[in-house]
């Protein structure tokens, strides 16, 4: 009888692991995703695409994962830059103050760096920040992502590049 548990919770770890591995972003050597699945947000890099998000515009919202594709499959949003905030006292309206700011500069050496070709497949393209929460600051999250986008448009290429 002791046996059969064993087996059976062997089972169950062994399908977990599978379940994961199928659901999970995977990087190549280089950093970028090459396999498209779930991606913690505390895990994003500059320049992973996202196939959606949670509608974070009319107030703040948890998000604790995206699902994250190779920028050359279809998304709705990348990461053009990160930042990280100073540390001290969480206060949501500093946070959302300080990742606007940060957001807003980004946005302005963004445009100043793209191609003709990139302004005009973005020229409609909406911003959209990922900050921290009081939960993740008190576990030392600092990090601010500015994401370029839409929720209406498909895009195909980064726009980094």
């Amino acid at each position: 009888m002791f046996k059969n548990r064993v087996a059976w919770l062997v089972i169950i770890i062994v399908i977990g692991a599978i379940i994961t591995q199928c659901t999970s972003a995977d990087r190549n050597s280089s950093g970028e995703i090459s396999k498209s699945g779930d991606l913690n947000v505390t895990e994003t890099r500059l320049g992973d695409c996202f196939v959606d998000l949670p509608d974070v515009t009319t107030e703040m919202t948890n998000i604790s994962s995206v699902n994250a594709v190779p920028c050359s499959e279809p998304h709705s949003w990348q990461v053009f830059h990160k930042t990280n905030l100073l540390p001290g006292e969480y206060s949501e309206v500093a946070v959302i103050e300080a990742s606007n700011e940060v957001c807003n500069l980004a946005v302005e050496a963004l445009a100043a760096s793209m191609s003709d070709l990139k302004i005009n497949e973005y020229r409609s393209a909406d911003i959209n920040i990922i900050q921290p929460t009081s939960t993740s600051w008190s576990k030392g999250n600092r990090t601010v992502d500015c994401l370029i986008g839409s929720d209406t448009q498909t895009y195909f290429s980064s726009v980094l590049e």
